[in-house]
């Protein structure tokens, strides 16, 4: 990123978005939802993967071991 054109403005925004993320994160959690991020390329190439990570993410609800979760798709 720091060697594209307009570097400064790239890079913050990009560390805004996280901050941003991480604000509705705390907010959604506090609601009492559970949090997961899927990049759209993860969706399409391991559908299968992601599939499986919300099926064993509600699996954990059900069980009790899952009181605030966020689950990024950067595990898969």
């Amino acid at each position: 990123m720091e060697q594209g054109k307009n570097p400064d403005y790239w890079v913050n925004k990009i560390q805004r978005n996280m901050e941003r993320d991480k604000e509705k994160d705390k907010e959604l959690l506090f609601e009492g939802w559970t949090v997961i991020h899927f990049w759209g390329k993860n969706i399409l190439k391991n559908t299968d993967e992601c599939i499986k990570v919300i099926e064993e993410t509600i699996f954990e609800i059900k069980m009790g071991y899952d009181d605030e979760y966020i689950r990024d798709s950067e595990e898969i």
